[in-house]
């Protein structure tokens, strides 16, 4: 399997959220986080995460994704220069692993429609009402269900297993079919304080007017950012997502709970998902977690050190896998972010010449 950066549509980035202790929707149009950026977080992108002295001399003034006051935009495209190991060969390639355009036209106050294409598979659209109490919302529409953390990389155990990733579709695991890329659906959150309450409900299977089954999928999430000091931030959260197959003779159903911890220039990450699949009397329960640790070496670079495990097989006392990752994330100018990342990944019970590096060169409006 190539263990390559496969990225969310605009990375919510979930240790930028830790770090400002804002939440998603502070710096996203789609609440559920990823996408287009809202005015705070175009700004924190182009006047935050940059070299200073480089964005000063190459910035632009006045910048501004809005077109009109209705009407604005948004983009990313990431390129990808992989090597990675074989027990035959080494491998290397360019891919271009990411290119999304985004609009939202903006209704009324509060009513706005959002479009998301991407290059390959990758499509959302879908009508936003902010007109709930609590700062709530209705979305409506195709989308990605808001399960887990929204990490900037898809090959990350708890995102590619889960198969919640746009490029997830079809995956097979263990017996049954992960869920897997955009579902059209609702989904009905409120807002009360530092607290989020999210419950969705969605078709199971997406095609085209009568193929579509009867079966839906259901969500339900919880998750909270708490400002500990002045320089520390505490975010929790928890969810649910079940759904049949399309014969409806599996039932997969994910656990999971995640969580940062912000501390000055230190930002920890973690999450983890239990993915149970039922047919019959049988079950199989597969085990995901993620961790990552951010460190702010100066402005405009940041060090990260993660850890992915996964195990098809909680029954089974091998078979897992682990991985191991360093890298620097390097953000000189407005716009513009470059990550080196080198992976060890260890195998049980046989291990393999399987180590991986990747490059990212990342644009960003």
């Amino acid at each position: 399997m190539l263990g390559v950066l496969l990225n969310e549509p605009s990375a919510a980035l979930p240790r930028f959220a830790s770090r400002t202790g804002a939440k998603c929707q502070s710096c996203h149009v789609n609440p559920s986080g990823g996408g287009m950026r809202q005015i705070f977080g175009v700004q924190y992108g182009r006047d935050q995460l940059p070299v200073p002295t480089w964005s000063e001399d190459l910035g632009l003034e006045d910048f501004s994704t809005n077109l009109t006051e209705f009407v604005s935009v948004g983009a990313d495209f990431r390129t990808l220069y992989f090597v990675q190991e074989s027990p035959t060969a080494t491998n290397n390639a360019f891919w271009e692993m990411q290119g999304d355009v985004y609009l939202n036209f903006k209704l009324a106050k509060k009513v706005s429609i959002y479009l998301d294409k991407g290059l390959y598979q990758g499509f959302e659209i879908f009508g936003l009402l902010n007109i709930l109490p609590a700062n709530g919302h209705v979305k409506l529409g195709r989308f990605l269900p808001n399960y887990g953390m929204k990490l900037d990389d898809h090959r990350a155990f708890t995102r590619f297993y889960t198969g919640l990733t746009p490029e997830g579709r079809g995956l097979s695991s263990g017996s049954a079919t992960l869920p897997g890329g955009e579902l059209t659906g609702a989904e009905v959150a409120v807002s009360p304080g530092s607290v989020t309450i999210m419950g969705g409900v969605y078709n199971a299977s997406d095609s085209y007017g009568s193929a579509t089954t009867r079966n839906k999928a259901l969500l339900g999430r919880a998750e909270g950012m708490f400002q500990l000091t002045e320089q520390a931030n505490l975010g929790l959260g928890v969810n649910v997502f079940t759904k049949k197959n399309a014969s409806g003779s599996v039932r997969t159903t994910l656990f999971g709970g995640f969580g940062s911890l912000s501390y000055q220039n230190v930002t920890v990450l973690g999450e983890v998902d239990l993915i149970q699949h039922k047919l019959g009397g049988t079950k199989l329960t597969e085990l995901a977690t993620f961790v990552e640790i951010d460190y702010v070496v100066t402005s405009g670079l940041d060090l990260k050190i993660g850890y992915d495990f996964y195990d098809p097989n909680k029954d089974l006392k091998t078979g897992s896998t682990s991985r191991y990752s360093i890298g620097l994330e390097f953000f000189p100018i407005a716009g513009v972010e470059v990550r080196p990342i080198y992976r060890i990944v260890k195998d049980e019970p046989i291990e393999v010449k399987n180590n991986e590096f990747n490059l990212v060169i990342h644009f960003y409006l």
